[in-house]
């Protein structure tokens, strides 16, 4: 409540019409963050992710803007009245009508290290494992970067 308060933040309900009742089967949030570039990162793989190059002033880039998914999960409730697909296709959705109108080219989202989460469902849609050194008690990151056909061009 607070980062929505503040502007950090804004949470998105998913809701459903149960027993002529409105009820809240899903959300996720969605805020823009810094990535911070691993060091062990190529300029190649820097360039991918800013869109022009890998160097500012003959530096290497060493963070990027992105479209951070805070949160995304489902009400326990009510957890059968959505499919995760179909949450993350209004995340998606949500994600690219903000870059339609802000710009920005990466998305990025966090977990806790959750098999299904880590190795199928999010690389299902395009993310990929940030690979650096984690915690054990750290959230994964992953990152997609927007397809140009996904991007608002001029």
């Amino acid at each position: 409540m607070k980062n929505e308060r503040t502007g950090k933040s804004r949470t998105f309900l998913v809701c459903d019409e149960l027993d002529n009742k409105v009820q809240i089967v899903a959300y996720f949030t969605l805020a823009i963050q810094i990535l911070n570039i691993p060091e062990t990162f190529s300029g190649k793989q820097i360039k991918n992710l800013d869109g022009f190059g890998s160097k500012i002033n003959g530096k290497l880039i060493t963070e990027v803007p992105a479209i951070l998914i805070g949160q995304i999960g489902k009400n326990d409730l009510h957890k059968d009245r959505i499919t995760g697909s179909l949450l993350m296709q209004y995340c998606m959705s949500t994600v690219l009508d903000g870059q339609a109108r802000l710009g920005g080219r990466v998305v990025l989202l966090e977990c806790k290290n959750i098999d299904y989460l880590v190795k199928a469902f999010y690389p299902s849609y395009g993310f990929k494992k940030l690979e650096k050194e984690y915690s054990a008690d750290e959230l994964i990151q992953f990152i997609r970067t927007l397809n140009e056909d996904e991007l608002i061009s001029s």
